[in-house]
């Protein structure tokens, strides 16, 4: 009797495992197939095509074309959130440095994150399409893997400045510097074209990230308009000391 009870649970085991290979399978080629064609464009076939499965394994395993789109939204989602998680905590940890280093240490985390990232093209491609779209695949990628550093790095820098967190010249100067560093992955080959290079390496992602530091820091870190206890609209004097030990995708 156990060894038949034994038998009947590996066999669901067995079962539980080849339907999570096949849906992991499925969003992987979701993620292509809609990164290439967007959410319109693709068919239930050709996603089934790509991921080697017959039609019936799309509403048996996600409940149709929607269910599918959202979970490899959700699949890329978990994926940066986990990601960007460490970047979030060493920003909000004011015991372990000062504001400034912490701003620094945050900026060039999430560039190598963004830019220096081996996820595969398709990943881009999906990002891109879904942003357009604004639909709710972006908003599900965005609130959760972005929208938690962006007001962190908010928070902090209006601590560092003393202004409010709330303040619109220092909002749209956050989401200027996260938009650009973003460009640069999704506008991969014009900045490659623009700058001369044929590709991206560790030397010139190193330049490349020294400029947009020292640039987003001289910015971020000016007082706005309009600041607390009258301060003049100056920047503050900070260090742009390097601190690739605490970024490279391991924050």
């Amino acid at each position: 009797m156990r060894q038949s009870y034994s038998r009947v649970d590996e066999a669901k085991d067995g079962h539980a495992i080849h339907s999570n290979e096949t849906r992991a399978k499925m969003i992987h080629a979701a993620i292509e197939v809609f990164g290439a064609l967007g959410y319109e464009g693709a068919s239930t076939r050709a996603l089934a095509e790509r991921a080697d499965v017959n039609l019936a394994a799309i509403p048996y395993h996600f409940g149709g074309k929607r269910g599918l789109y959202l979970a490899a939204a959700q699949a890329i989602a978990d994926y940066a959130r986990e990601r960007m998680e460490p970047v979030v905590v060493r920003l909000r940890d004011a015991d372990r440095a000062d504001r400034a280093t912490r701003i620094d240490e945050a900026l060039s985390s999430f560039f190598y994150i963004v830019v220096g990232g081996s996820e595969p093209e398709a990943w881009t491609s999906f990002l891109v399409r879904c942003e357009r779209d604004a639909d709710d695949a972006f908003r599900m990628i965005y609130e959760e893997a972005v929208l938690r550093f962006e007001r962190a790095l908010t928070e902090t820098i209006a601590e560092a400045i003393g202004c409010d967190a709330g303040d619109e010249s220092l909002r749209i100067r956050v989401a200027i510097v996260i938009a650009s560093i973003a460009n640069f992955r999704t506008l991969r080959n014009m900045t490659l074209t623009s700058l001369g290079w044929d590709q991206f390496n560790p030397g010139r992602l190193e330049r490349l990230e020294a400029a947009i530091r020292q640039f987003a820091l001289g910015e971020l870190l000016s007082v706005p308009a309009g600041g607390r206890q009258g301060k003049p609209q100056s920047k503050l004097k900070i260090s742009h000391r390097s601190h690739r030990k605490a970024i490279r995708g391991k924050p």
